[in-house]
């Protein structure tokens, strides 16, 4: 009976309660931490996706492909707006590779279009970039999708590409824009007194 009052007893109760609620507690720390996780690593993702689509890289991607459209080698592409692309992927590169991005995240939303800008670019000393690339590829191969990246697909791709970005740098320059809208000039009344004046009698 003893042995029974010392496992069953009112302590062994309060102590398996006390377990239950750090437990409760620890669950609900990590899936709080998990969201704040989730939310920041959306965000981060936004800000990348906007700078992306901000006017000043779709006119660095404009020039780079309308030289490509011209027949320009890799190595011979307008430098400035090669690397502005370039150092754009090695940033991301970077920041998966350490952990700092969800590599899930990047692969979904720019998997795409970071192998095709490798592909577009050609080869350079972008070491992250090229890495996000070759793994952006791998992923895909991972998940059964079949390689879509060819020279005939990148040859396509660059007129409609062109005229989107035309169309992006159009809409932005479209916003600074400022409508001035002049309303009618009024009877100057310097004009009605002269009226006026004419109009009296002279003084005797």
């Amino acid at each position: 009976m003893d042995w029974q009052n010392a496992i069953f007893g009112p302590g062994w109760v309060w102590s398996l309660l006390g377990m239950v609620l750090v437990v409760g507690s620890l669950l609900g720390l990590y899936r709080q931490l998990q969201l704040q996780h989730d939310a920041a690593a959306t965000e981060q993702l936004n800000n990348l996706l906007g700078e992306w689509s901000s006017e000043r890289m779709c006119r660095a991607k404009l020039t780079v492909l309308l030289a490509i459209e011209a027949g320009v080698e890799p190595a011979k592409l307008p430098h400035r707006a090669v690397s502005h692309v370039g150092f754009f992927w090695q940033r991301i590169g970077y920041l998966v590779r350490t952990g700092h991005m969800d590599r899930k995240l990047v692969h979904r939303h720019l998997g795409p279009q970071v192998q095709m800008w490798l592909a577009w670019l050609g080869p350079n000393d972008w070491e992250d970039f090229v890495w996000m690339a070759e793994t952006s590829a791998a992923m895909d191969a991972a998940q059964k999708v079949a390689p879509w990246l060819d020279s005939a697909l990148l040859a396509d791709h660059v007129p409609a590409s062109i005229t989107h970005f035309r169309d992006a740098i159009e809409l932005e320059e479209s916003l600074r824009t400022v409508t001035v809208r002049l309303t009618p000039t009024p009877i100057p009344v310097r004009t009605e007194r002269a009226a006026e004046v004419t109009r009296r009698p002279a003084d005797g």
